[in-house]
C-alpha cells in the first residue's frame, strides 16, 4: 500500500530522525536518536501495507495492525502515506513527534491530517504507544469512523440550442436474490429477455445469498410489458433508478453513447475517484467526456459511537459532491429527430449525417438499424462511389481539361489500359451530350476516360482541396478518408470514379457537400467549446458554380429526381460503390447534396443504388426537417 515514501530506518541507536528539523549529532539525546527512530520505522511500515508488521515496532502490533486493517475496508483507503514532520519531543523515557497523515480514499480523492505517534522507552527497547487516536486524533476507544459517499447528478450532453439531449430518465433494474434463485429462474430470464444466462449462473454462484446480482437495466417504456413474466420469476428483485438516457436507445447512440456499469476500459478512462459500482460512460461522448459529465462525489468521514453508530459526534471530513459540467454539442434535437426518422426502417447498416455548410457544425447523424454504438457515420470508411465525381469533376474542371458544356461520350462500356468498366445501366445518356450531362447521369465511362488528363497528385490535391485527408477532432473518433496519389492509370481511372484506393466516411462526404454549398472545405465541428472547426481552402468561384448548376442538374434532370421537392432547390450527387464479399460483387448505395445552409450525405450497405436505395432515406429527411435550419 505505499503511497509516498517515509524514511525507513533501522531500529539501533545510531539511526536518523524523520523531518528537517533533526538535531545535530552534537545536540542529539538518546531519547531524540531512539524515539525518533521508531517513530519512523512506524511510519514506514503504516505506508507501506493496509496490514503492517509492527512487530519490535509498536507495543502492541497485533492490536495495531488489525486497526489499521479495520479502518482501510471501511474507510476505502488504497494507500496511505505517514511523514514524521520532525518535531520529535523528548522526555525521559517517552518521546512524541507529529506526523502529516495522507490517505487515498477509493472514489474520493486525498484526505490528509496531522496525529501525534508517541514512543516510549521499554525495557531497554524503544516502541510506538498504540491508541485508537494514533490512527485518527478523533478516535477513541468508544467510537469509529464511518464513510459515506454521494455521487451528484451526472449532466447532460445538450444541443446547440442548450435542450438537454440525454437527461436523467427513470430505468427500472432487474436483478436476482443470490439466495433466492432456483434453476427455473435462469431459463425463465433467458427466455423471457432473450440473455445468456450463464455469466447470471457464475456471479449468483461467487455472490452472498444476500447480495442483489443484476441482471439487465430497463427503461420504463420497455419494462411495463414484460412486468407481469418477470414478477412471476424465482428470486427476482426490481429497483429503480436515474440515468442520463436519450429520448430512446437507437437515439443519437453512437454519437452521445451510453451510460452504464463500468465496465474494464471505461473504468480506466473515468478517473481516480470513480469506483467499479458506479455507472460511468460507456462510449461516445458520455465516455470521452466522463469527469466533465459525472462532475466530483461528495465524501463524509464520520465519528460516531460504536454502540450507536446512528449518533454522530463529529464529522471529520466532508466534502459536497460537485456537479458535473454540461457538454455543448452542435447538434439539434430536431434535426436529429429528423434523421432518426429516416433510417428508422433501415434493414442494412444505413448512415445518416447533416452539417451546416456555412459553420461545418455536425447538427445530425443517425446510424441503424439499432441499436448500435458503431459510429459509421464518423469512422466508416467505404469506397464513396459516383458521389466522389463532384471531386473528381472538380479536378478535370480546375485544370481546364472539361467545362461543365464540353462535348463527351458515354458509351455503355469502355476499356483503359486493358481494364473494362461499364456503367451502372445502359444507355443513360443518348444523342448528343456534354460533361454536365454525364455527371447528372453518373456516366462511369465519361469520367474514366479522362484518367490520362490528370495525375495521381493532381487529384489527390483536388481532394485535399476540399478537405480528404484533414486533420479532425470532434471530441470523438472520425475519418476524414484517404485519396492516394495513385500512379497506376487503372487504379486513377477507378479513382475518378470513387472506386480503387479511394476512401471517405459519411461525414467527409457530407463536407464535400457543405464546401461545394458555401464556397469554402472546414473541419467539421461536433463540440464548440472544446474542438471549434477550422476553415481548410477557399474554393474557387468559378469552380464552385460549374460544380452547384452541375449538382443542381442531378435533381432536375438525372439520378437524383425523386428528391427534386418543391420549394428551396435541392442540390445532389447519388453514388453506387462496388466491393467485393467473397466471389461476389455487392454494392453500397450512396448520395450527397445540399439545400439552403445544410449539407447532407446518406450511406446504405448493400444498397442497389443511390436513386433507388439512399434518395429515399433523403427525402424522408427533408422533409421532416424544420425550415429554421435551412436558413
Amino acid at each position: 500500500m505505499l503511497f509516498g515514501s517515509a524514511t525507513v530506518c533501522a531500529l539501533v541507536l545510531t539511526a536518523c530522525t524523520g523531518g528537517d528539523a533533526t538535531p545535530t549529532p552534537d545536540s542529539r539525546t538518546a531519547a531524540d536518536v531512539g524515539g525518533g527512530t521508531v517513530i519512523n520505522a512506524f511510519a514506514a511500515a503504516w505506508s507501506e501495507s493496509d496490514r503492517p508488521d509492527f512487530r519490535s515496532i509498536v507495543n502492541e502490533p497485533g492490536i495495531a495492525s488489525a486497526d489499521i486493517a479495520a479502518h482501510v475496508a471501511e474507510l476505502g483507503i488504497s494507500a496511505t502515506d505517514v511523514r514524521p514532520l520532525g518535531d520529535i519531543e523528548c522526555d525521559g523515557d517517552s518521546c512524541q513527534e507529529y506526523a502529516e497523515v495522507t490517505h487515498e480514499l477509493s472514489g474520493a480523492g486525498e484526505w490528509t491530517y496531522k496525529t501525534l505517534i508517541r514512543a516510549q522507552l521499554e525495557q531497554g527497547q524503544w516502541l510506538v504507544s498504540w491508541s485508537a487516536g494514533t490512527f485518527q486524533p478523533d478516535l477513541s476507544e468508544a467510537n469509529t469512523l464511518v464513510r459515506t459517499r454521494k455521487l451528484p447528478t451526472r449532466a447532460p450532453i445538450v444541443d446547440r440550442n442548450g435542450n438537454a439531449l440525454t437527461p436523467e430518465r427513470a430505468i427500472v433494474r432487474i436483478g436476482v436474490k443470490a439466495g433466492q434463485v432456483t434453476p427455473d429462474t435462469y431459463d425463465l430470464l433467458g427466455s423471457l429477455l432473450d440473455i445468456d444466462t450463464i455469466p447470471l449462473q457464475e456471479e449468483v454462484a461467487a455472490s452472498n445469498p444476500e447480495f442483489f446480482v443484476p441482471v439487465i437495466d430497463l427503461r420504463r417504456g420497455a419494462y411495463e410489458p414484460l412486468r407481469t413474466g418477470l414478477l412471476q420469476i424465482p428470486g427476482i428483485s426490481i429497483d429503480t433508478a436515474q440515468r442520463a438516457l436519450a429520448p430512446t436507445s437507437e437515439w443519437g447512440r453512437a454519437i452521445l453513447g451510453t451510460v452504464g456499469p463500468a465496465t474494464e476500459e471505461a473504468l480506466a478512462n473515468a478517473g481516480e475517484e470513480t469506483l467499479p459500482s458506479d455507472e460511468v460512460g460507456l462510449s461516445g461522448l458520455q465516455l470521452a467526456f466522463q469527469e466533465r459529465l459525472a462532475g466530483t462525489p461528495g465524501v463524509a468521514i464520520d465519528l460516531v459511537e460504536k454502540n450507536s453508530p446512528d449518533n454522530v459526534l463529529n464529522q471529520v471530513l466532508f466534502r459536497r459532491p460537485e456537479p458535473g459540467q454540461a457538454l455543448e454539442t452542435t447538434l439539434d434535437i430536431d434535426a436529429q429527430m429528423a434523421a432518426e426518422e429516416a433510417v428508422s426502417n433501415a434493414a442494412d447498416t444505413t448512415s445518416l449525417v447533416v452539417v451546416k455548410a456555412s459553420t461545418g457544425e455536425v447538427l445530425a447523424a443517425a446510424n441503424a438499424p439499432g441499436p448500435t454504438s458503431f459510429n459509421t457515420a464518423f469512422i466508416g470508411r467505404y469506397a464513396p462511389g459516383s458521389t466522389f465525381k463532384v471531386v473528381s469533376a472538380a479536378d478535370l474542371l480546375r485544370q481546364g481539361v472539361v467545362t461543365p458544356r464540353t462535348t463527351v461520350t458515354c458509351p455503355d462500356t469502355t476499356v483503359v489500359d486493358g481494364r473494362r468498366f461499364k456503367n451502372y445501366d445502359v444507355g443513360i445518356v443518348s444523342g448528343a451530350a456534354d460533361f454536365s450531362d454525364a455527371f447528372a447521369a453518373s456516366c462511369n465511362t465519361t469520367f474514366v476516360s479522362y484518367a490520362d488528363r490528370t495525375s495521381g497528385k493532381q487529384l489527390a490535391d483536388t481532394a485535399a482541396q476540399f478537405g480528404f485527408g484533414a486533420e479532425w477532432d470532434l471530441g470523438i473518433d472520425a475519418y476524414s478518408g484517404s485519396v492516394p496519389a495513385d500512379d497506376d492509370l487503372v487504379t486513377r481511372a477507378a479513382d475518378m470514379i470513387g472506386q480503387g484506393t479511394v476512401l471517405a466516411s459519411p461525414l467527409m462526404m457530407a463536407m464535400v457537400a457543405a464546401a461545394v454549398d458555401s464556397g469554402v472545405s472546414r473541419t467539421p465541428t461536433l463540440l464548440p467549446g472544446q474542438q471549434p472547426g477550422v476553415r481548410l481552402h477557399e474554393l474557387d468561384p468559378k469552380l464552385i458554380e460549374a460544380l452547384q448548376g452541375m449538382m443542381r442538374k442531378v435533381v432536375t434532370e438525372g439520378t437524383g429526381a425523386t428528391i427534386d421537392l418543391q420549394g428551396l432547390p435541392v442540390y445532389a450527387k447519388t453514388g453506387t460503390a462496388e466491393y467485393q464479399q467473397g466471389k461476389r460483387t455487392r454494392t453500397n448505395a450512396w448520395m450527397i447534396g445540399y439545400r439552403g445552409d445544410l449539407a447532407f450525405a446518406v450511406l446504405v450497405e448493400n444498397g442497389a443504388s443511390g436513386a433507388d436505395d439512399a434518395a429515399p432515406v433523403l427525402a424522408s429527411l427533408l422533409g421532416n426537417l424544420p425550415q429554421r435550419l435551412y436558413q
